[in-house]
């Protein structure tokens, strides 16, 4: 026995050789490697009872993707020229999570999709042309993974790498998710060499399964898999989750909501890109949740033509301030590239009246995808018709409307506060001749 303990360098749980490939175990389990980048990116090793190739041949065959799935692939079009605001989805049939799954926004190497599973999946799932990244707005259950089991609840993400075989096991109650697929590569933890490693989340915060649950049994084990929009079906006669250990790290994981710690400023307003959680290949993901509200900056969002990306964002929980009472939990903003938005009438008036809360008490998952975006039928079909018209206050209320004189006033008190100086400055910086 070694004198002191040591941990490897490398994750791992349950049976495992001392190396891949390689010693007397390999007689008596059978390895299957789950790699990214051909055999020289991440990769994780499961060892598994039986093999992994003992499907039934008479039984496997392609599926009809509008009979599984029938909005996951909904026609696109481009989006541009007019913002939009989804409404929640109120499922048709009681759909599981993937036979439920409507495309709302993609471009070429993202999409968001939405779900409101009723059903039980009865089948095992895998996506090989995408991670998935699940964000659980309602509802709570066990994501059953190859890996091992985890439990996930309201504001929890689950990222699915691509490939790994997995299956929901829904609570009772209401599940409404929103999920994203990356096609070109795995999200990365989003960092900046001015806000370190900790800002606004550590690695810490990442839970990845350490529970095996291996299952020794037979039977008729359907799985599911979807390849850009083809889908297949097969079926192995002992259950998929007989892994009795593994090693590496392509793996699924959970990240809460809750333990996003936001970069705030009390002298600037901090742009949305400064609330990044996740970057993807062409789409990066926000997250706005409980903050103090800026003392000397512009605590609403400024006025911006996003000129390279379709904003999106998911409002979760709480009072959306910027919004000024638009939208509630559930619903999803669509701002297209090129179109000038920002804060509601409502909103910038209570910066104006100087009503500055002392607390954003909001919740909002925010995905923008570079340009071209497209936006789905489907997603179209969740469209209120009347978004646009949001914005109406500017042109009715009086505060914002033509005033002849308006460009004297504002010449006259650009000569007065133009170079006016912050509040919060550093001591002996009085000598307003520096």
């Amino acid at each position: 026995m070694e004198k002191f303990e040591y941990f490897s360098g490398i994750p791992e749980v349950g049976i495992v050789p001392r190396a891949p490939h390689a010693g007397p175990l390999m007689r008596h389990v059978y390895e299957q490697e789950h790699g990214r980048g051909g055999f020289a990116g991440k990769v994780s090793h499961t060892y598994h009872l039986y093999p992994p190739t003992n499907w039934l041949p008479e039984e496997s065959r392609l599926l009809d993707g509008a009979g599984f799935a029938p909005h996951w692939e909904s026609p696109l079009r481009p989006v541009g020229g007019v913002h939009h605001a989804l409404g929640v989805l109120e499922p048709e049939a009681p759909r599981d999570v993937y036979r439920g799954m409507g495309r709302l926004i993609a471009n070429a190497t993202a999409a968001m999709n939405v779900t409101a599973p009723v059903a039980p999946m009865d089948y095992f799932f895998e996506h090989h042309s995408a991670t998935l990244v699940f964000f659980v707005h309602e509802g709570s259950g066990t994501l059953e993974t190859t890996f091992g089991p985890i439990a996930y609840r309201k504001g929890d993400f689950l990222i699915i790498p691509k490939g790994i075989t997995h299956r929901f096991e829904c609570d009772q109650g209401p599940q409404y998710y929103w999920a994203y697929e990356s096609f070109a590569g795995d999200p990365e933890k989003a960092e900046a060499v001015t806000t370190g490693q900790f800002l606004t989340h550590s690695r810490r915060d990442y839970k990845f399964p350490r529970s095996l649950d291996s299952r020794n049994e037979a039977g008729r084990f359907e799985i599911v898999s979807k390849t850009d929009g083809t889908y297949a079906r097969r079926v192995h006669p002992t259950h998929p989750f007989d892994a009795v250990g593994w090693r590496g790290t392509y793996l699924p994981y959970k990240f809460a909501v809750e333990d996003v710690r936001p970069l705030v400023a009390d002298r600037s307003h901090v742009p949305p890109s400064g609330h990044t959680v996740f970057l993807l290949p062409g789409c990066y993901i926000c997250v706005f949740t409980v903050r103090s509200a800026e003392k000397e900056g512009l605590w609403v969002p400024f006025f911006h033509k996003n000129l390279d990306y379709c904003e999106t964002l998911g409002y979760h929980a709480g009072r959306f301030f910027s919004r000024g009472g638009v939208f509630s939990e559930g619903m999803i903003s669509v701002h297209p590239v090129g179109l000038p938005h920002g804060p509601h009438p409502k909103a910038l008036a209570a910066l104006l009246d100087d009503k500055r809360p002392q607390v954003f008490e909001e919740v909002g998952i925010m995905a923008d995808f570079a340009n071209p975006a497209t936006i789905s039928d489907f997603a179209l079909g969740l469209a209120q018709p009347d978004y646009m018209a949001s914005w109406s206050g500017y042109t009715m209320e009086p505060r914002f409307l033509h005033d002849p004189g308006r460009l004297a006033k504002v010449l006259r008190l650009a000569e007065r506060l133009a170079d006016a100086r912050d509040k919060l400055r550093p001591a002996g910086s009085e000598d307003e001749g520096h």
